[in-house]
C-alpha cells in the first residue's frame, strides 16, 4: 500500500503543469522629484493626481499600443519662486525626455517613471561690517556667488536675486531633489574684495534673506614735522583701489581719521607747508599712520646745518696747512 502511495506521488510529480496565465494589466507609476501633490498628469485624456508623497498609480491593459503621457503642470508657482520641470527619469535617453508629453510610452511591462523638477526662490540680501553696522547697498560694486553645482553668479544692481534652491540629481539609482548651497566670492568696494572666499554661505532653500559681513577698515593719519615732531596743518590726498581719489583735511591738529575704508592698497599724498613723499598703505587692519613733512623751517636748519658743518671742516683744514 505504502508503495502504491509513493507511485502515485512521483507520477503527479511529473505530470505536467498547467501554464500560469500572463498577466493580463500593466501598471505605471510616476514620482514627483520633490513631491508635488499639485502636480497633474494626462494619460490618454485621463487626469491622473498624486498622492501627498507625490506618487500615482495606474492599470492599463497589456497590449502593443504606445500611450500618449503629459505634465500639463511643467511650472508651479511657489512663495517667492516657482518649480520647474527639468526631465523624464526612467524614460530612457532620448530628447523627449526633456519635454513636458511623452508620445510614445510603451507599456509592455510595468513601468517606473520620475517627473524632476528643479525650484528657484527669490533671496533678498544686504550687508553689514564686522560690528554689524549696516553698510550702504550703493557702496557695492559687485557681488559674486558660487553654488556646489559650479554655478557663478555676478550680481550688479537691486539687492535681490533669484537662484536655484532645489535641482535634480541621481543617487543610488534613483533621482532625489538636493538642496542647492551658495558660497561667497567676492564683494567688491572701491575696486577691493571685502570678503574672504567661500567663508560665508546661502542656501535659498531655507531662507529668503541673507546678510553677508564685509571687511571695511579704518585708518588714523597724524602729519608731522619731520625735526621737531610738532602736528601740522595739511591736505590728504587719499587714492582709493580703484583709482578714485579724495581730497581731505587734517585740520589744523594734523589729525585725520577715515573710517569704513575697504581693505586693499591705497596711496597716499599731502599737501602741506613742505614736502612728504607719497606713501603706499597695505590696508588689511585698522592702522595708525605718522606722516612727516619735510617743512621749510625743517629746509632752512638744514641747509644752515651743513653750511656750518662744511664751514668748520674747511677752517678746520685751513689751520693744518698753515701750522709751521
Amino acid at each position: 500500500m505504502r508503495a502504491l502511495t509513493i507511485l502515485a506521488t512521483a507520477a503527479l510529480a511529473l505530470a505536467p503543469q498547467p501554464a500560469t496565465a500572463a498577466p493580463t494589466t500593466r501598471t505605471l507609476e510616476i514620482t514627483t522629484v520633490p513631491a508635488l501633490p499639485d502636480a497633474r498628469f494626462v494619460l490618454d485624456g485621463q487626469q491622473l493626481v498624486p498622492d501627498e508623497r507625490g506618487v500615482v498609480r495606474f492599470t492599463l491593459p497589456r497590449n502593443n499600443d504606445t500611450h500618449r503621457l503629459e505634465l500639463t503642470t511643467p511650472k508651479l508657482e511657489q512663495a517667492g519662486g516657482s518649480i520647474d520641470f527639468v526631465r523624464w527619469f526612467g524614460h530612457g535617453e532620448s530628447d523627449q525626455g526633456f519635454t513636458p508629453v511623452l508620445t510614445d510610452l510603451a507599456m509592455r511591462h510595468n513601468r517606473k517613471l520620475q517627473a524632476a523638477f528643479q525650484s528657484t526662490k527669490k533671496v533678498r540680501y544686504d550687508f553689514v561690517d564686522q560690528a554689524r553696522n549696516p553698510v550702504p547697498a550703493q557702496r557695492i560694486t559687485s557681488l559674486t556667488l558660487r553654488s556646489d553645482s559650479g554655478q557663478t553668479h555676478t550680481l550688479r544692481g537691486p539687492a535681490e536675486v533669484t537662484l536655484t534652491a532645489l535641482r535634480p540629481v541621481q543617487h543610488g539609482g534613483t533621482v532625489v531633489g538636493k538642496e542647492v548651497t551658495y558660497y561667497l566670492q567676492s564683494v567688491v568696494i572701491d575696486g577691493a574684495n571685502v570678503v574672504n572666499a567661500g567663508e560665508q554661505r546661502l542656501v535659498p532653500n531655507h531662507t529668503s534673506a541673507a546678510t553677508f559681513v564685509v571687511l571695511l577698515r579704518s585708518v588714523r593719519f597724524q602729519v608731522r614735522d619731520l625735526l621737531f615732531g610738532k602736528a601740522m596743518p595739511a591736505g590728504v590726498v587719499l587714492t582709493y583701489p580703484n583709482g578714485r581719489t579724495e581730497n581731505l583735511d587734517a585740520g589744523a591738529d594734523g589729525d585725520l581719521a577715515v573710517e569704513n575704508l575697504a581693505r586693499g592698497n591705497y596711496r597716499v599724498a599731502v599737501s602741506a607747508a613742505g614736502y612728504s613723499a607719497p606713501q603706499e598703505l597695505a590696508l588689511s587692519r585698522g592702522q595708525y599712520v605718522d606722516i612727516r613733512i619735510l617743512s621749510y623751517v625743517d629746509m632752512l636748519i638744514i641747509v644752515v646745518a651743513t653750511a656750518l658743518v662744511f664751514a668748520g671742516l674747511f677752517l678746520f683744514g685751513r689751520r693744518r696747512v698753515v701750522r709751521p
